[in-house]
C-alpha cells in the first residue's frame, strides 16, 4: 500500500513558551525523506519538523510518522536576560 506524507514545521522556544505551526509541506515519498526534511527546516529555520503519514492522498486519517530536533535553528535565548 502506498503512504503519503506532509511535514509541519514549527518554530520552538522553550524559554518563552513559544509553540507555533509555521508551514506545512506535501514530501515526495520517491525521493531522500531526510534531505527533504533537512531542507525544509533550512528554508523555515525551524527547529522541530514533525512528519505525518496516511494511507490516503487527502490525508483525512493521519499519524505522526518521524520528528526531527535542529539544534542549529533552536533560538538561542537565554529567559534569564529578560
Amino acid at each position: 500500500m502506498k503512504k503519503y506524507f506532509f511535514a509541519g514545521t514549527y518554530e520552538v522556544c522553550e524559554h518563552n513558551n513559544i509553540y507555533l505551526d509555521m508551514n506545512e509541506y506535501n514530501i515526495d515519498s520517491t525521493m531522500d525523506l531526510d534531505k527533504q526534511i533537512r531542507e525544509l527546516a533550512k528554508v523555515d529555520v525551524a527547529p522541530l519538523v514533525k512528519v505525518y503519514e496516511s494511507d490516503t492522498s487527502d490525508f483525512k486519517d493521519f499519524r505522526l510518522y518521524k520528528e526531527y530536533n535542529f539544534k542549529e535553528y533552536e533560538c538561542g535565548c537565554d529567559s534569564s536576560q529578560f
